[in-house]
């Protein structure tokens, strides 16, 4: 005895017709649509992606031989630990259990103690080539340290290595060339932002202060910090560039930074 089927109604049919009318508008467009990734574009998405990371450590002239080596020699130092990690992985885990490389007395041993004690120690760095940004003009270096300024864009990001999966702070020093450039600034990681803090004594020096719970921290080794702001100036009439807020220096520390309070005028 046949089964009775339910009919359906006219929004479902809208939304079947308006899924079948947008593949049909793709298939037009794109007649390789379902049958792989053509081989040109295959073959120029590793340069593709080389370029992004060439443009982010990308290094404004001059600057002294001293830090070019150590710029160079901080990002070939990334890569050899990511190199190593990938090495003992391949070398050591189960095909059907991953994980269980992690379950070896040894590695916990061995790792354990000294990935704990990174944890309680503060961190600090300028805004170094080997830092994966997004959103700023090239790096540059005054002598004194490596720094960005940030261009005209919607949202700036900053991949900032952290403490690990513990309560931590992350302090931003900067600054800018207005102090009204301030007032539209925001910076944090998703919906926590960083409290703003103008120095009392140079308006245009600021902190921005942001305080993470570990539950707040990614999992991954960075931070996806977002900076926002719509103030953007020329800083002089022979720089073409429009400038937003100029970083400096990147600190992490353990622990969580009790909120800054505005201090209270005297009684009149």
């Amino acid at each position: 005895m046949p089964q009775s089927r339910r009919s359906l109604s006219p929004d479902e049919i809208t939304a079947i017709a308006a899924e079948v009318s947008a593949l049909m508008q793709l298939s037009r467009i794109s007649p390789d649509l379902g049958r792989g990734v053509p081989p040109a574009t295959e073959a120029n998405v590793p340069a593709y992606i080389a370029s992004v990371f060439e443009a982010a450590g990308a290094i404004s002239p001059p600057v002294s031989n001293e830090a070019l080596y150590d710029a160079v020699n901080k990002r070939i130092s990334q890569l050899q630990a990511q190199l190593y990690m990938m090495r003992i992985e391949m070398e050591n885990r189960a095909e059907r259990a991953p994980g269980a490389l992690f379950d070896d007395p040894r590695a916990i041993a061995t790792y354990g103690a000294h990935m704990d004690g990174l944890t309680q120690l503060e961190k600090s760095f300028g805004f170094e080539p080997a830092l994966l940004a997004h959103g700023w003009h090239p790096t540059e270096n005054n002598g004194n340290g490596w720094h960005r300024w940030m261009r005209p864009v919607d949202m700036a990001i900053v991949c900032l290595p952290h403490l690990g999966l513990v309560d931590q702070t992350v302090e931003i020093a900067g600054q800018v060339l207005d102090p009204v450039q301030l007032d539209d600034l925001r910076i944090g990681l998703g919906a926590q932002l960083a409290e703003i803090i103008p120095d009392p004594d140079t308006p245009t020096r600021f902190t921005a202060r942001l305080s993470l719970t570990a539950d707040q921290v990614p999992s991954a080794s960075l931070l996806p910090l977002e900076v926002r702001m719509t103030d953007f100036r020329k800083p002089d009439t022979q720089d073409p560039r429009l400038l937003g807020i100029n970083v400096s220096r990147f600190t992490c520390r353990p622990g969580l930074a009790t909120q800054t309070k505005a201090p209270t005028p005297d009684p009149a």
